[in-house]
């Protein structure tokens, strides 16, 4: 696996385990399982994910017409299962004036206290933090088969991020532009490929440079 492990709580390159620290080890958070570089997405790379995973692996089933799965990150390493894991999807958005762009949708599940999630939303906190996730959510979607209330977090940026809870941990939500954030959630189901009945045949494309964004790379989409 090329690239450089980091911290997922904030984006450091870690050290790696020796003979003074079984883990990985940021020179700010001390021992982390660390976030790893970002991986197109085939078939077979999905089902690898999924078989080596301790949180749910959440991909909207089915996509939006001519979307396609753009890339995964885990934050795991050869001790753990996944402790997180970030899938990536883009396709086509047409916007209020009615041009069409590229949108992209990261979905973060994570273990409590990973931190990844509030990282990518710039946040300080480890975890969505207290008032984030009360009075009415934004947005309900389904969680394989559940409902799932998302809060709307303050990103002060281009993007919008919602969070809520499924399958026992952290759902992020993290959608270019910020306009397709809440029309296209409403209409999305996600299952869990962990589970053996979602054996799919999931179209997949190049890598998305969202995904980049946890490595201090943003660059403009069209």
């Amino acid at each position: 696996m090329g690239g450089t492990a980091r911290c997922p709580r904030c984006d450091d390159a870690v050290r790696a385990p020796s003979i003074w620290h079984s883990s990985a080890t940021c020179a700010v958070h001390g021992e982390v399982v660390p976030l790893q570089p970002a991986q197109q997405a085939d078939a077979e790379h999905l089902d690898w994910v999924a078989r080596h995973s301790d949180v749910p692996v959440w991909l909207p089933w089915p996509l939006p017409d001519d979307w396609l799965v753009t890339g995964t990150r885990c934050v795991r390493d050869d001790r753990h299962g996944a402790q997180a894991v970030v899938v990536a999807v883009s396709g086509p958005h047409r916007g209020p004036a009615g041009c069409s762009r590229v949108a992209d949708l990261l979905l973060v599940s994570e273990q409590p206290g990973t931190g990844l999630g509030a990282h990518l939303a710039g946040r300080d906190d480890v975890d969505p933090g207290d008032g984030l996730v009360t009075g009415p959510p934004a947005v309900r979607l389904h969680a394989d088969g559940a409902w799932t209330p998302l809060w709307s977090v303050p990103s002060g940026g281009e993007h919008a991020v919602l969070v809520g809870e499924a399958g026992g941990v952290w759902l992020w939500a993290l959608l270019w532009p910020a306009a397709a954030g809440l029309t296209l959630l409403h209409d999305l189901r996600l299952v869990d490929l962990r589970d053996p009945a979602h054996a799919l045949d999931v179209p997949c494309g190049a890598l998305s440079p969202r995904l980049r964004w946890a490595e201090r790379v943003e660059p403009a989409r069209a």
